[in-house]
C-alpha cells in the first residue's frame, strides 16, 4: 500500500501564465563565459529572450534559467556537467521541446537547460546484427528515414511530432505511438544507453558497458539502465543510445468502427490488444473529434498534399477511399477506433483484419470508412501545429495507463469528472474530450485533452510554423478558464494515483512519490543521491 505517513505532494502551483521577468544573470557570468569555452559561444543562449524561450513549456513556466548549452559530443557535455556542477549551478536536459508536465520547467533560478538538439549523429547502424546506435538529440524522422535505406526499422519508431522530438526525449520521458500497439513504449526499446552523471562522470550501461564487444543484448549481469529511463533527466543526461531494429513491414491495412458508449469502444480497444493485432490503435470520443479532425481549419493546397501522399504510400485506391469519405462522417459518431494493422504478406494482414473486424463487430461497432490512421500513415511526421486548437485555442493533455481490465472503469471515471465540472466548463468554453491509445498487449491510455481561449505563450513563435499561426484568432489572456483547467488536471492527476494507474511524461506534475512503496521510494532517493549528491541534475523532477 501506498505509504499514507508521506507528507500529500501536488503538482507545481506556479500559475500557468508567462514566465517570470528574467534575473540578472552576470553573477553566473564567469559559467557562462567556461561554457563558451567548452561548446562555443554560439552554442550557448543567455539573451532575456532565449531564457524566457526555455523557461516555457508547452503550457506554463516555473522559474527563469539564467541561459542554455548546447554540448556537440559527449567530452563536452562531460565538461558542461563539471563545470555546472563546479558552480553549484542546476542542470535541466531538455530535447525537442513538447512537454507539458513541467519535464524541463526550471524549479531554481540558479540553473541551466541543457539541450542535446547537436547530439543528432546516428552513429551505427547495423543491419546483420539489428540495432542501430544514435545520439539523443537526433529526431526520430532523421532516424527512421536513414533505417529505411536498409530497410530497418526501430519496433517503436516515433510519436506524431516526430519530426522534431528527439530520441533522447522519448527516453526520458517514455513514449508511445508508431508501434506501440505491438511492440509498447520507447524505452523498452533500448539495449544501452550512455549517461553523463551530475558531476560529469561518463557512464555507459546495459549493452554500452560491454568491453570489447558489440551493443547487441541489454542483460548481461544486472540492468543498471533503468533508473535512466523515464527518469525526466532527474538522474544524469543521455547521450547515446542502442535501439533494437526489426524489418519494416511488407504489407499494411487499416479499419475505424463507430460505437455507441465509451464502454463499448474500451472492451473493442482491450480484446484487439490482448490478440496482438493492430500496430496503432487509437479511440476518440466526440469532443476529441470535433476539435482534432472535424473542425480543423487547413487550406485546400493541405488537404490536396495530404492525398497525393496517400496515394503515393498506398495507391489510387487508398486515394479514392480518402477523397470519398471527406471528414463529415465523423460528425455523427460519437466513439470511434481507428487502427492500422501491419504483417510480413497480404495473406497475413488479411487474415488479422478479419479478426479484428470480428471483434470491433461483436462490441456493438459498426463500419466506418478508413481514413485516419491511412492519412497518419501516408505523411507521420506532422508539423506541431497541434499545440495550438483548431480555432487558436490553448491545448492542454494530461493522460494514465491502467491494465486492459481497467479500460472501462477509466474511461467512466473520466467522463464523471467531466460531468462534475460542465457548469464550469460550459461558462468558460473550456471543451474537453479524450484519445485512447493501446500499449502492447497489456496496456490502455486514456488522454483526456482541454480547449479553451487564452493568451498564446512566446514559444508558439518558435515552434509552430509561421502560415499556420497566422491563420488562427488570438484571444486575450484568460487566466479564470486557466485556473479550472490546471484544477481538472490536477484532480485527474488524484484519480489516476488513486487507481493505481502509471503515466509517461511524469514531470513534476504526477504525483509519482505517492505511487511508490516507501522501500521503493527510499531506494530511488539512495540512488538519486549516490548519481546526483548535490541534487543539482533537474530538481523536483518524479518529485525528488
Amino acid at each position: 500500500m501506498p505509504d499514507d505517513s508521506r507528507p500529500p505532494s501536488t503538482p507545481m502551483s506556479a500559475p500557468p501564465g508567462a514566465p517570470k521577468p528574467p534575473s540578472d544573470a552576470s553573477a553566473h557570468r564567469p559559467l557562462l563565459d567556461r561554457l563558451a569555452q567548452i561548446v562555443g559561444a554560439d552554442n550557448v543562449a543567455a539573451s532575456d529572450a532565449d531564457r524566457a524561450f526555455f523557461a516555457e513549456d508547452t503550457f506554463r513556466s516555473l522559474e527563469t534559467p539564467i541561459g542554455a548549452v548546447a554540448p556537440g559530443s559527449v567530452e563536452e557535455m562531460s565538461a558542461v556537467a563539471a563545470a555546472c556542477n563546479a558552480a553549484g549551478v542546476a542542470m535541466v536536459p531538455r530535447g525537442g521541446g513538447y512537454s507539458y508536465t513541467d519535464g524541463y520547467l526550471h524549479t531554481r533560478t540558479d540553473s541551466i537547460t541543457i539541450d542535446t538538439r547537436r547530439l543528432n549523429r546516428i552513429v551505427e547502424i547495423n543491419p546483420a546484427d539489428m540495432y542501430v546506435t544514435v545520439e539523443v538529440g537526433c529526431t526520430w524522422k532523421a532516424l527512421d528515414d536513414a533505417l529505411a535505406q536498409h530497410n530497418l526499422r526501430t519496433p517503436y519508431w516515433g510519436p506524431l511530432s516526430g519530426t522534431f522530438s528527439v530520441v533522447g526525449g522519448a527516453l526520458s520521458q517514455n513514449s508511445i505511438f508508431f508501434g506501440s500497439g505491438l511492440y509498447g513504449t520507447a524505452a523498452e526499446q533500448a539495449l544501452g544507453l550512455t549517461v553523463v552523471l551530475a558531476d560529469g562522470t561518463i557512464v555507459p550501461t546495459g549493452s554500452h558497458a560491454l568491453a570489447g564487444g558489440k551493443p547487441f543484448m541489454k542483460h548481461y549481469g544486472p540492468d543498471l539502465m533503468g533508473p535512466f529511463l523515464a527518469d525526466v533527466g532527474a538522474m544524469g543526461i543521455k547521450t547515446s543510445v542502442t535501439l533494437r531494429c526489426i524489418r519494416r513491414p511488407s504489407a499494411r491495412r487499416h479499419i475505424s468502427f463507430a460505437f455507441k458508449t465509451g464502454a463499448e469502444l474500451a472492451e473493442a480497444m482491450s480484446a484487439l490488444a490482448r490478440e496482438g493485432i493492430a500496430c496503432e490503435s487509437m479511440g476518440f470520443d466526440a469532443g476529441q473529434q470535433s476539435a482534432r479532425v472535424t473542425d480543423a481549419k487547413r487550406s485546400f493546397s493541405e488537404d490536396l498534399r495530404t492525398l497525393f501522399k496517400v496515394i503515393q504510400n498506398g495507391g489510387i485506391v487508398d486515394g479514392l477511399r480518402i477523397a470519398l469519405a471527406g471528414r463529415n462522417y465523423l460528425k455523427a459518431a460519437l466513439f470511434t477506433i481507428h487502427c492500422a494493422i501491419e504483417d510480413k504478406t497480404e495473406a497475413g494482414v488479411a487474415a488479422l483484419t478479419k479478426t479484428a473486424k470480428h471483434i470491433c463487430k461483436a462490441a456493438g461497432g459498426r463500419t466506418l470508412p478508413a481514413s485516419i490512421t491511412r492519412i497518419i500513415h501516408a505523411q507521420p511526421w506532422v508539423p506541431p501545429d497541434s499545440i495550438l486548437g483548431p480555432k487558436g485555442e490553448r491545448w492542454i493533455p494530461v493522460h494514465c495507463i491502467v491494465p486492459l481490465s481497467g479500460a472501462v472503469d477509466i474511461v467512466a471515471a473520466v467522463q464523471d469528472l467531466y460531468e462534475r465540472y460542465k457548469d464550469r466548463t460550459t461558462a468558460q468554453n473550456i471543451r474537453t474530450g479524450f484519445l485512447l491509445v493501446t500499449v502492447g498487449n497489456y496496456g490502455f491510455l486514456i488522454e483526456p485533452v482541454f480547449f479553451w481561449p487564452d493568451a498564446r505563450l512566446a514559444m508558439y513563435d518558435k515552434t509552430m510554423r509561421p502560415e499556420h499561426l497566422a491563420r488562427l484568432p488570438t484571444h486575450p489572456a484568460n487566466e479564470a478558464a486557466r485556473a479550472t483547467v490546471l484544477e481538472m488536471r490536477t484532480a485527474l492527476a488524484e484519480l489516476f494515483a488513486a487507481k493505481g494507474a502509471v503515466s509517461f511524461q511524469i514531470g513534476k506534475f504526477y504525483f509519482y512519490d505517492r505511487s511508490r512503496l516507501p522501500a521503493a521510494w527510499d531506494f530511488l532517493k539512495r540512488v538519486k543521491a549516490l548519481v546526483d549528491p548535490k541534487g543539482l541534475m533537474n530538481p523536483g523532477a518524479l518529485k525528488l
